[in-house]
């Protein structure tokens, strides 16, 4: 029988990260579905105690450090040798030379997390804030991530690949993950014009059919970074993700049937005709 996951160097630090995720993620994924939710877009609780900034800058502060994260591990293995000098020495890079897998990956975070940042400045429209303890929550958390996917590759390049590759159909994944997410956020943009703040019922693509086809789209981007890293961190951020966003599209339908009074009964949360 063929194995699919990368031999990995045993790692209290990753192993420690993995707990973390899939705790966290049914934790806030069970937290979401009683509406007790994080603390931005539609259910950003003006009364809320934390201090709030504006959607903008907050969502640029969840995505912006793990962009950099991953551009400057990038920097540090094709660019000039003198660059990974720091992280030698931090114990993160083990070798110069980078695999293709590891680049692949790297390279896929740093789009991810690009497209992120470019969604954010040029394509949403925002409504309200969000609150600095969501904003560090999620930063936090997507920086662990970056680090940790990368880092997990790192100490296991040069050991025994998996007899099963995923990566190709892991790199098709995180395209259609990609394309359906930024889609379905420009979408959601086309619902406002400037200086309005209102909601109305998405249509068009996938929302007919689903309330969040943007959170699919995302659990199918990560789904394509954890074939190509092939790793348990990978998977294990799959359910993290998976967890929470499910939680939060379920919050999100019962909010629409709550606000919208005729919302198509057919339109599930997350997965067309499922769920």
């Amino acid at each position: 029988m063929g194995s699919f996951l990368l031999l990995q160097s045993p790692s209290v630090f990753v192993q420690t990260s993995e707990i973390f995720l899939i705790v966290s993620g049914l934790l806030l994924g069970f937290m979401e579905f009683k509406n007790i939710n994080l603390n931005y877009s539609k259910f950003n609780r003006r009364g809320s105690p934390s201090p709030q900034l504006s959607s903008s800058i907050g969502m640029l502060i969840f995505y912006t450090p793990a962009f950099l994260i991953a551009s400057l591990y990038l920097f540090c293995k094709l660019g000039s040798p003198h660059a990974s000098i720091l992280l030698q020495k931090l114990g993160f890079l083990h070798q110069l030379e980078a695999s293709t897998r590891l680049l692949v990956l790297t390279v896929a975070i740093a789009l991810h997390f690009l497209k992120r940042v470019v969604e954010v400045l040029f394509i949403h429209r925002y409504s309200g804030g969000v609150g600095i303890d969501t904003t560090m929550l999620i930063s936090f958390t997507y920086s662990l991530e970056a680090v940790c996917f990368i880092y997990v590759m790192e100490i296991s390049e040069g050991l025994p690949l998996p007899t099963i590759d995923l990566m190709p159909l892991g790199i098709l994944l995180f395209v259609i993950g990609m394309v359906g997410n930024l889609y379905h956020h420009y979408l959601l943009s086309r619902l406002r014009k400037d200086g309005e703040k209102g909601y109305s019922v998405p249509h068009g693509g996938l929302f007919e059919f689903v309330v969040c086809p943007h959170y699919l789209f995302e659990i199918i981007d990560f789904v394509g970074l954890a074939f190509i890293s092939q790793t348990s961190f990978g998977f294990c951020t799959v359910m993290m993700i998976f967890s929470y966003l499910l939680g939060r599209s379920l919050s999100t339908r019962a909010w629409y049937v709550k606000k919208f009074e005729g919302f198509p009964s057919h339109r599930k949360a997350l997965i067309p005709f499922v769920i």
